[in-house]
């Protein structure tokens, strides 16, 4: 079971849940009463990005090349979610490109397209 912490999103919407390893983030908050906003729930609008922190370990990931190559598991981020991410603004070239490289999570992920991996993580609104 994975440890997913909602944080940020209001009312009696802040909670712990507990999700299956594999399970998609936006289908977890929402049988949980978790509103996470999204219109196409395809990876093509950005309406569902949320930030996403590891939390089952002490070091945190940061944008550099050896932070992203040695740590966390692998986890495959789909072209066109880190499109939708770079034509927002979410992320940069940079980091799509060192996420590409070493199958590593980028800090902003789209809701409707994250698979959950680790043991616990923290979810908050992007905006």
């Amino acid at each position: 079971m994975v440890n997913v912490i909602f944080c940020g999103f209001g009312g009696n919407q802040d909670k712990r849940v507990f999700a299956k390893t594999g399970d998609v983030l936006l289908r977890v908050a929402e049988s949980n009463g978790i509103k996470i906003p999204n219109e196409c729930k395809d990876g093509m609008c950005g309406s569902c990005a949320v930030r996403v922190e590891e939390i089952s370990n002490d070091e945190k990931m940061d944008s550099t090349t050896e932070d992203y190559s040695s740590k966390g598991q692998a986890v495959y981020m789909d072209d066109k979610e880190l499109e939708t991410l770079m034509g927002m603004g979410a992320i940069t070239k940079k980091e799509a490109e060192i996420a590409q490289q070493y199958n590593r999570p980028t800090p902003v992920r789209l809701a409707c397209q994250c698979a959950i991996k680790n043991a616990s993580i923290l979810v908050k609104p992007y905006n």
